[in-house]
C-alpha cells in the first residue's frame, strides 16, 4: 500500500493559506494583553473555524482509505499531529516577534502534516489507477 496526494495543487494552496493565516496570528498574540479577552478569544475561534474549513474543503473521506489498516494509520497519525499541535502552540505574549514567528513556523509545519494526512489516499500496491487526479 502506498499513499498518494489526491490533489497536489490544492494541497499547496491549502498549505499556503494555513501558513499565511498562522503568521497573521503573530500580531494578535502580541496584542493579547492590550485587547479585551472576548475580542481575543472570538478572533482565535473565528480563525480556527476558518482553518478547519480549509482542512475539510474538497476532502472526500470515502475515497481516502480502502481498508481498516490505512484508516487506523491515518487516525493514529492525526492523533499524533493534534498532540504535537497542542504541545507546540503555547505562546507567551511577552515573546519577541522573531521568537513568535519561529514558534508559528513550527505550528505551521504541524498544520501541514495534518493537511497531508487529510489529503493523501491509500492506494493498494500495483493498482493501475494509482495516478493522481484533480478532484
Amino acid at each position: 500500500m502506498r499513499f498518494v496526494l489526491s490533489n497536489p495543487r490544492l494541497f499547496v494552496v491549502k498549505t499556503g493559506s494555513v501558513f499565511v493565516l498562522s503568521f497573521a496570528l503573530v500580531p494578535l498574540l502580541q496584542w493579547k494583553g492590550d485587547i479585551p479577552a472576548l475580542a481575543y478569544t472570538s478572533s482565535l475561534v473565528a480563525l480556527h473555524i476558518f482553518i478547519l474549513g480549509i482542512y475539510l474543503y474538497r476532502v472526500r473521506f470515502r475515497d481516502l482509505d480502502p481498508d481498516r489498516r490505512s484508516l487506523v494509520a491515518r487516525v493514529l497519525g492525526l492523533a499524533i499531529t493534534v498532540y504535537l499541535l497542542s504541545a507546540t502552540s503555547t505562546f507567551d505574549a511577552d515573546s519577541s516577534i522573531p521568537r513568535l514567528a519561529l514558534q508559528m513556523l513550527g505550528v505551521s509545519f504541524v498544520h501541514m502534516l495534518i493537511l497531508a494526512l487529510l489529503m493523501v489516499r491509500a492506494v493498494p500496491a500495483g493498482h493501475a489507477g494509482a495516478s493522481t487526479s484533480p478532484r
